[in-house]
């Protein structure tokens, strides 16, 4: 089977509910493994939840590098890519990341800890089953993965999620350090298969991880977006906490009050013309009878 092309040609539908991403990565120590195919780094997770994927909490397993990339991007491979794997808290089927990295001059956070972690892996850890703790301040995922679209697909061989970022999103690293990634590792023969790829134009982290309230989405192989909404606080004062508090019932209530005045003024001025009109007395005007 084909591995997955990463190409916006390629989307069968938009998941921008059904593939929701929210994390926030705390920061952590690593040490890292070269396995001959792939450099492999340890994640601390801490007591608190760093990952919600459709409504599920997921602690990371393990971060990888591998060189080229595992997935096709536009067709083509990419020069390296690094995947982060998670593991659901209470069951269900693994969850990964793909970030595609590419050779460039430019430079970014994660550009400068990619850098830093190939240039100890290959003076500590050089070899194939060489292990090495790197001491890297500020180490965090959230430096790494982007907050931009993604692709979202589920594989067809072990049922893994995965979302995948675009090739316009790939990290930069220069030539030389991609250089020195492909003298210490060597290519990853895996075939990273799936049936449908799906498109996210919102990217990670539409929904803030201390509100209470996360978006429960479920894949179902289709481009239709079906949702369902799960509320850590009590519906019914929230809702109508909401509305009272919402300028749109507040522009509904002010339209009602004005149309109320107008009619009010209608029939006063209707009926203050009739009473000229048949010569019977206004409001606060004595009839000429009254005075002779």
């Amino acid at each position: 089977m084909a591995t997955m092309n990463i190409s916006r040609d390629n989307v069968k539908g938009k998941c921008d509910l059904k593939c929701s991403y929210n994390f926030k990565y705390s920061d952590s120590t690593t040490t890292a493994k070269n396995n001959g195919e792939m450099i492999s780094l340890t994640y601390d997770n801490s007591s608190t939840t760093q990952v919600l994927y459709n409504n599920k909490k997921y602690t990371v397993t393990s971060i990888y590098i591998t060189s080229p990339s595992i997935h096709t991007f536009n067709g083509s491979t990419t020069d390296a890519e690094i995947c982060i794997e998670h593991t659901p808290i209470s069951g269900g089927p693994l969850f990964s990341v793909g970030i595609p990295i590419k050779s460039s001059s430019e430079a970014t956070s994660a550009s400068s800890l990619l850098t830093e972690i190939i240039s100890a892996v290959a003076t500590s850890a050089p070899a194939k089953g060489n292990s090495a703790s790197l001491n890297i301040d500020g180490f965090s995922l959230d430096k790494i993965v982007p907050s931009k679209p993604f692709f979202s697909y589920t594989s067809s061989t072990d049922n893994i999620q995965w979302i995948v970022y675009g090739i316009v999103d790939a990290i930069p690293l220069s030539s030389s350090t991609l250089a020195t990634l492909g003298q210490i590792i060597t290519p990853f023969p895996l075939t990273m298969s799936g049936d449908s790829l799906f498109y996210n134009s919102t990217g990670p982290n539409s929904v803030s991880m201390g509100e209470g309230i996360y978006i429960k989405c479920n894949p179902t192989g289709s481009s239709d977006e079906e949702i369902s909404i799960d509320y850590a606080k009590n519906p019914s004062s929230a809702g109508l906490n909401d509305l009272f508090s919402s300028s749109l019932f507040a522009l509904i209530l002010q339209s009602i009050v004005l149309i109320i005045i107008i009619v009010i003024f209608f029939y006063l001025i209707k009926y203050i013309y009739g009473r000229i009109s048949s010569g019977a007395p206004v409001l606060g005007k004595m009839p000429s009878w009254a005075t002779e």
